[in-house]
């Protein structure tokens, strides 16, 4: 429950950062358990480091698209086949969410990243 707790705080607060930040879809009828809470954001690399620089555990899940791992090669795809899923990769951030996250440090990762884009 806490990571839904904090899933949706993440929703709340980071939903005004629109251009810069964009939250994950929920649907009304799915209840999400929040395993993972990813964001697509601008300047990914830049704002991942920016975060881990003052201590906030932000990682990058899946930086090279399926058709491009290793495990794919042999399907002969390459880069360019499939846009949408390379520039997502370049893109997607993902926020500590665990059940162990407390308000206050969902607060300070929110402000960090507004304090990211504010000042850069």
């Amino acid at each position: 429950e806490q990571r839904i707790r904090n899933a949706s705080k993440y929703d709340q607060s980071l939903k005004e950062l629109k251009g810069l930040v964009s939250i994950p879809a929920r649907r009304a009828n799915v209840k999400h358990t929040y395993h993972l809470y990813m964001i697509r954001v601008t300047r990914r690399d830049e704002l991942h480091q920016y975060l881990n620089e003052r201590g906030v555990e932000a990682k990058i899940h899946y930086p090279i698209p399926v058709h491009l791992q290793e495990a794919a090669r042999h399907l002969g795809y390459q880069e360019g086949d499939f846009p949408i899923c390379e520039s997502d990769c370049q893109s997607i951030l993902t926020l500590p969410v665990h059940e162990h996250l407390t308000t206050e440090e969902a607060d300070y990762t929110i402000d960090q990243i507004r304090l990211f884009y504010e000042h850069k």
